[in-house]
């Protein structure tokens, strides 16, 4: 049995090895290999040879046998294939690439340099592949067929009470195994489909600082500056023109107003005019305004902030309205997810309908599960998403960030206090209705005072966060400091939604301050 039990294993991990190394996949000329596609990218397929190497150490060198050394580096491997396949399907980068939804079976294409050569997977398929998969199947299959090799020496007797209370079977190994198995495929394949690649960031270092900082200046741009600071006298001469002509004309009936043409040539006049008029000064103080402007719009970047106290005076004002968004959502959203909690919890609907007969289960059951999904339908839409809806119903403005805001919450309070109350101490609330109390005094002076510590702390995170949402529902025309940030997002200024973004941070800050200092007081 044991040396069954070793050959089969050896067998399985040179299998693996041996597999690498011949061709996988190819056609004609074209052979590709393990160790071929190791070289052409996919360096993670030289994980199958090493687990077998590792596997055949472990199985020669250990005197006492376990299922993982064979189920473990098995899954590695069959992980590895998961990972192959997955960039073939979902990623756009390497010599390989899959083409589905294909009609054609030659679904796979490899690029050689400007020639593409189309591949079918199964048909063009070679024996290394084959091998590497036939190595992993018999690693899965070993410990299963040679269950008796795994009894440690130190083990209880199977005839006494110890092997009857915990008695171990193969099963559970590969129970743990499958379920470590599914869970890292579903991590691998998502990685790959969503692109995740912190390469990704190191290469791209420079665009995130020239987006944050601001760009260089080439000599186009210095050029496109100094043309703009010259010709900024002659804008606003222009732009006092402009409104000169708007004053004039604004009282006149149409039909007595000047042709087009006419007034083009009065607007180029004035525009002369108010050029001439301006002192030296003014033309210098127009040129370095010109100039500051153009130069912020060139160089771009987040930082340095703006600092104009003005400016800064109507962020304010709009990040007061976004906490009162947050306030009011999540006062309303509290106000309805206290009451009904107690009907989505089990143990308080038990304390309101009594009797334990067929009719009384099933009505608590219909009840709790009705609630539940209704709060589930309720949190089931991210509150941006409800913001765009109420935008649509009733208009825009803080209110729509309300109601968005109260729905989403209301959900996920209502969802959250009823795990809360589920999980107090059952004796109190027995010894309270032992004595005679109603549903009403057991919940009122058993179930609250063990609950709302919960609810207050779980009160306060959602306000916190309420308040970061608030600032984004202005996107959608749902108020707060949010349109403004949109509105600076759109004409590229950059600078003044730093600006608001610190102020966020810093308001956060101190509502996170503050709750933690009333959450305190209820613990």
């Amino acid at each position: 049995m044991k040396k069954g039990y070793r050959n089969s294993a050896l067998a399985a991990g040179l299998l693996m090895i041996s597999g690498f190394l011949l061709p996988w996949i190819g056609r004609d000329s074209l052979s590709l290999s393990g160790v071929s596609l190791a070289m052409l990218g996919y360096s993670y397929l030289a994980i199958i040879p090493l687990c077998g190497m590792g596997m055949i150490f472990l199985v020669l060198k250990k005197s006492v046998q376990r299922p993982a050394y064979l189920l473990y580096p098995g899954m590695a491997g069959l992980l590895t294939l998961v990972l192959f396949i997955a960039s073939l399907c979902f990623s756009d980068m390497g010599v390989l690439q899959g083409q589905w939804p294909s009609e054609d079976t030659e679904s796979l294409r490899f690029n050689q340099g400007t020639d593409n050569i189309f591949l079918d997977p199964v048909r063009d398929m070679g024996p290394g592949l084959i091998l590497s998969l036939a190595g992993i199947g018999i690693l899965g299959l070993v410990p299963f067929i040679f269950d008796s090799m795994y009894k440690h020496p130190l083990e209880p007797a199977e005839d006494s009470y110890q092997s009857r209370i915990k008695k171990k079977h193969i099963g559970s190994e590969y129970k743990r195994a499958g379920l470590v198995f599914i869970s890292l495929s579903v991590l691998l394949v998502t990685w790959v489909w969503c692109g995740v690649s912190p390469l990704k960031i190191w290469e791209n270092r420079g665009n995130a600082k020239a987006y944050l900082f601001g760009r260089e200046m080439s000599e186009s741009d210095l050029a496109d500056i100094r043309e703009q600071r010259q010709r900024g006298p002659m804008i606003e001469a222009a732009g006092r023109a402009e409104e000169y002509m708007s004053n004039k004309y604004r009282e006149v009936p149409f039909s007595k107003q000047p042709n087009a043409k006419e007034k083009a040539e009065e607007r180029e006049k004035m525009t002369g005019l108010f050029f001439e008029k301006m002192t030296q000064a003014e033309k210098t103080e127009f040129e370095n305004r010109a100039e500051k402007n153009i130069l912020k719009q060139k160089k771009g970047g987040y930082f340095p902030p703006e600092t104009s106290p003005e400016k800064i005076k109507g962020y304010m004002t709009a990040l007061i309205e976004t906490i009162a968004i947050a306030i009011w959502g999540t006062l309303l959203a509290l106000i309805c997810a206290v009451p009904i909690s107690f009907f989505a919890a089990k143990n308080t609907l038990k304390l309101m309908i009594t009797s334990d007969d067929k009719t009384s289960r099933s009505m608590r059951a219909a009840i709790s599960f009705g609630v539940r999904r209704f709060l589930d339908s309720c949190r089931g839409f991210n509150e941006f998403v409800m913001a765009l809806i109420f935008v649509a119903v009733i208009g825009l403005g803080p209110y729509a960030g309300i109601l968005a805001l109260w729905i989403h919450t209301f959900g996920i309070l209502g969802k959250v206090f009823s795990e809360q109350i589920e999980a107090i101490e059952s004796g109190q609330v027995e010894a309270l209705t032992s004595t005679g109390g109603s549903a009403a005094q057991a919940i009122a002076f058993s179930v609250m005072p063990q609950v709302l510590p919960g609810f207050v702390s779980y009160t306060l995170l959602r306000f916190e966060s309420n308040v970061r949402s608030a600032a984004i529902l202005g996107f959608v025309g749902a108020g707060g400091i949010g349109f403004l940030i949109f509105d600076k997002l759109n004409g590229y200024l950059f600078r003044e939604v730093c600006t608001m973004m610190i102020i966020i941070i810093i308001t956060v800050g101190i509502i996170d301050h503050f709750c933690a200092r009333i959450r305190m007081k209820f613990i």
